[in-house]
């Protein structure tokens, strides 16, 4: 079963928001994708690089991702994935979600895996989510989220390929150490399947988004002069890749 699947980079301004959104909406008008993946938090600025919690700019951020389906209609996808920023109660989440034309925004797990050091003060702005990553079905996708720092401390990416997961999105927001690179083409290899992982650029993010092929490849990738890249991928690949090495070694 051939699939459409995409990922971008996203500017680390909120100010430079408004024109990546109208560039997306515009850049799939002839030919939708089945699976666009966002980078993590898009269309805010990088808030959780403070060390010191300010409640007026969670505010901000959080009323921004909360009409973020004004932006996602426009773009011809079947499905979007990302991550948001959503209070609940006292809570403050950084959120999975998925998107899609006839269900809306339906929110998933929030981040679990939060650092807690010079360029990204997650634990002073987020709570912690749970740490199991769950397999998602729709329609003839089963995919999963990993959001940036997960990808590299997770364990998840093997019993997920074990349970049925085709594509794993990243979305990240990470400078540009090779270690990026090297963590999603192992999540590949581990879960015999998909990764998608999309970055932000600007100020000490480096951009860098790229599709992973179940055996560790690189399909596509963006840089600067593209920040959008689709490619059309082969699900039944996936359960090619299950039955080879290292997927086929028993736990």
């Amino acid at each position: 079963m051939t699939f459409l699947i995409a990922t971008c980079e996203f500017p680390d301004r909120a100010d430079l928001a408004a024109g990546m959104w109208q560039r997306l909406a515009g850049e799939f008008e002839k030919s939708p994708v089945d699976l666009l993946v966002l980078p993590e938090l898009a269309g805010v600025d990088s808030f959780w690089t403070s060390p010191t919690f300010d409640e007026a700019v969670w505010r901000q951020a959080a009323a921004t991702h909360a009409t973020l389906e004004e932006h996602l209609r426009p773009i011809a996808a079947k499905r979007i994935v990302g991550t948001r920023a959503i209070a609940e109660g006292a809570k403050r989440w950084n959120e999975t979600f998925l998107w899609t034309p006839e269900r809306g925004l339906v929110r998933g797990r929030a981040k679990a895996l939060l650092p807690q050091q010079e360029g990204g003060w997650e634990e002073t702005w987020f709570d912690r989510g749970s740490q199991y990553a769950e397999p998602v079905r729709d329609g003839a996708l089963c995919y999963s989220e990993l959001v940036c720092t997960e990808l590299m401390v997770s364990t998840a990416a093997r019993g997920l390929g074990q349970s049925g997961v085709q594509v794993i999105a990243a979305p990240r927001a990470t400078g540009g150490h090779p270690r990026w690179e090297v963590a999603s083409r192992m999540t590949a290899i581990a879960a015999g399947a998909f990764v998608a992982t999309a970055n932000r650029r600007g100020a000490r993010l480096a951009g860098g988004s790229w599709i992973v092929a179940p055996d560790g490849d690189i399909l596509a990738r963006t840089n600067v002069s593209t920040p959008i890249v689709s490619l059309e991928i082969d699900l039944a690949l996936v359960e090619s890749a299950r039955l080879t090495y290292p997927r086929n070694v028993r736990d």
